[in-house]
């Protein structure tokens, strides 16, 4: 219980300084605009761009982290549970799919490029569990840990198997040969530091294999060994470090670097069919989705669930905030213009789904359970 409340303390208090951060990168990038993160720079004949740094280097101690938080969960919290690990799963693959289709569709109706769906799929789970604490449903928190989580597994590898490179088989086996060297390591010792360090190197040489750096990352922390020293698992002692590290240094600066250009917002750019089609699909599709799993998951498994139905959409509400991995899903898609507009709308979806919640929550009051 107090890894579990350290999560939600860490991932709270993450949220809270993500505004100030997000309204200063906005202000100082209308003025400067996005060229001097992105603009390509030479090191000892190694090109390289401050945003690209971000998204495939830094961002590997957050995917590091959610690594670990699966590996808790499956040890420890809510998805030793089969029931929940099956619900959870479920509820995140409809809460994934749904969007994406209904983005699909929205726009092959309208005759608009479809790249972007995977904006709409993942949820933060910093933000979800900020609003969870400001409407007081504590009681949802375990299970919306494990949701977000399985759901931002589920977003790296669609990052992975969509955005796929030229695979090269010698450092696939070395990334190999240091995953295994990782697991017995964690298995016969404790030093967080020398695991830290392997997981660097591995880090490094995933980005050579042509596998998305994300799911290398997430891969270490899930072979982090649960071995247990005085009560304390060792993936335990390992997020003691990474958690902190990932939510007050790791995001926020890369939500900084994200949000440092000019945004338009005028009427016509948020009226356009980009914007419009982002936010509204997500609005829609992600509640939808998220509901739809729960209760196909409570039919199939004949469990009762803890929360009632009201509940169960306003998970599906939470659902709709997403930042960092769908600000990466928008960086990959997007170049220039087009990319500023996807992410204002990822900025706009998240007020918006802010209200959306709290008017499921006012609707929730007094209602039985599921």
């Amino acid at each position: 219980m107090k890894i579990l409340l350290r999560i939600i303390e860490n991932e709270t208090f993450s949220a809270y300084l993500l505004l100030p951060i997000s309204l200063l990168s906005i202000v100082l990038g209308s003025h400067f605009g996005s060229n001097f993160f992105e603009q390509s720079r030479s090191v000892l004949g190694w090109k390289f761009s401050i945003t690209e740094i971000t998204l495939n280097f830094l961002l590997g101690f957050f995917f590091y982290n959610i690594g670990l938080e699966l590996r808790f969960e499956l040890a420890e919290g809510a998805l030793q549970d089969k029931k929940i690990l099956a619900i959870s799963a479920i509820a995140a693959a409809l809460g994934m799919l749904v969007p994406a289709l209904t983005f699909i569709i929205y726009n092959r109706v309208n005759g608009t490029p479809t790249n972007g769906w995977g904006i709409t799929m993942a949820t933060d789970l910093p933000l979800v569990l900020a609003l969870i604490a400001i409407l007081k449903k504590s009681e949802l928190k375990g299970f919306i840990l494990a949701l977000a989580t399985i759901d931002d597994v589920g977003s790296i590898i669609v990052l992975t198997l969509v955005y796929k490179e030229h695979l090269h088989m010698l450092y696939i086996l070395a990334l190999v040969a240091l995953l295994i060297l990782y697991f017995l390591y964690s298995y016969l010792f404790t030093s967080r530091i020398v695991l830290i360090v392997i997981f660097i190197v591995g880090l490094v040489i995933g980005h050579k294999t042509g596998i998305q750096t994300s799911l290398v990352s997430v891969l270490f922390g899930i072979f982090t060994f649960s071995k247990e020293r005085k009560g304390i698992h060792l993936h335990q002692k390992l997020m003691g470090i990474m958690e902190p590290f990932s939510a007050f240094v790791v995001v926020p600066i890369f939500v900084f670097v994200s949000l440092f250009r000019h945004f338009d917002f005028s009427i016509k750019s948020i009226g356009g069919t980009m914007v419009l089609s982002l936010v509204i699909t997500r609005l829609i599709g992600k509640p939808i989705g998220i509901f739809s799993g729960i209760l196909l998951a409570k039919i199939l498994l004949r469990v009762k669930l803890p929360f009632s139905k009201l509940d169960a959409l306003l998970i599906g509400g939470l659902g709709t905030l997403g930042l960092s991995v769908s600000l990466i899903f928008a960086q990959i898609d997007f170049q220039g213009s087009a990319k500023n507009l996807a992410i204002m709308a990822i900025l706009l979806t998240i007020p918006a789904g802010i209200v959306l919640s709290f008017l499921i929550r006012s609707l929730s009051r007094g209602v039985k359970t599921l």
